[in-house]
């Protein structure tokens, strides 16, 4: 396996390179570069199986994955910041490390790319992720299940590979993507939360302390509102009751009430029981039974007027919700 390390400060790549040497497995061979240039000329001459780049600046990033996306890449930044994680991960950058970086960090990258095992690293999609689950809960004012989520987060081992300077820094950043994705949708919260950071001395701690800062947040929002909220089912089903004759998606609909769509996906099911297809289809076939008591209307027009350009579609579809075809249904008001 051959390794590249990208970094400008000759006593940094030193330790870098010593730090690659020391790793139990051994490299075939370990190249060196003092800038971007120099980097992508060694990955296009020798091609590397991996680049550890020390680099600030995506740009040698973003080239490698262009050029040679089966190179893997991983990056040591003082950045921390989400939304430089996010953008190394949209150009394939497999790790992302926070300065200071360990010999044991290194190590456990290393290995996780290697063999496939878990190491302490920053898993940058999960936090994303976790922290947009979060968000979602906020805004839909539900304690309980953002208490659940960031439990299960606990749980699910998210912050096994971090020490306690780092889960601070890590948590800081998932509070700064919440409060970004929660001004998007209009609202600014005011509660201050950063003034925990750095008073922790452990990792219970520093996760009390973010639990108590959702909580705050939760808080200041339900007061912020005053019953003035919009439960974002009732928007949405009001929305394809409004919108019946159209071939309206669940994406359309998700984004519309501001949720993301496999989120609202699994909402619209826990809170109304039945799925977004099922609840459409159940609401088109009541506006068909609606309308089929209508003398002047052809259900060739009835058909059209609750999304169903195709006839036959429709009154496949109208028997097996109703039990009968649309014109027996009609025959039982003396309807012919």
């Amino acid at each position: 396996m051959r390794v590249l390390i990208v970094e400008d400060e000759p006593v940094i790549q030193k330790g870098l390179v010593k730090m690659v040497q020391r790793y139990p497995a051994s490299f075939s061979a370990i190249y060196t570069a003092d800038d971007g240039e120099a980097a992508f000329e060694t990955i296009r001459n020798l091609e590397p199986h991996l680049v550890l780049t020390d680099m600030d600046g995506l740009e040698l990033c973003e080239r490698i994955h262009r050029e040679f996306s089966h190179v893997q890449v991983v990056v040591i930044s003082g950045y921390n910041d989400f939304q430089y994680a996010q953008r190394a991960m949209a150009y394939g950058v497999k790790r992302y490390l926070l300065k200071p970086v360990t010999q044991q960090d290194v190590h456990d990258t290393l290995k996780e790319l290697i063999s496939g095992m878990t190491g302490s690293i920053i898993p940058v999609q999960k936090y994303v992720e976790w922290a947009h689950q979060l968000e979602q809960s906020i805004w839909l004012l539900q304690r309980d299940e953002t208490i659940r989520i960031i439990e299960e987060g606990e749980r699910s081992g998210l912050f096994d590979g971090l020490n306690v300077i780092n889960m601070e820094a890590v948590l800081s950043d998932c509070l700064g993507m919440i409060t970004e994705r929660l001004e998007s949708r209009g609202w600014k919260p005011r509660s201050g939360c950063r003034g925990t950071q750095g008073s922790s001395n452990t990792k219970k701690e520093v996760m009390t302390a973010f639990t108590a800062c959702m909580d705050r947040i939760l808080e200041e929002l339900q007061l912020t509102r005053k019953g003035n909220f919009k439960d974002p089912i009732e928007e949405a089903k009001a929305f394809i009751d409004q919108h019946l004759s159209e071939d309206i998606t669940l994406e359309e609909v998700a984004k519309r009430v501001g949720l993301a769509r496999t989120y609202f996906s699994a909402l619209f099911k826990k809170m109304t029981g039945e799925t977004f297809v099922h609840y459409r289809i159940k609401k088109r076939m009541e506006e068909a039974r609606r309308l089929l008591a209508v003398p002047t209307l052809t259900i060739t027009d009835i058909a059209v007027k609750v999304g169903y350009e195709d006839y036959p579609h429709f009154t496949k579809t109208f028997k097996n919700f109703v039990g009968v075809s649309p014109s027996e249904y009609r025959s039982s008001f003396g309807i012919e």
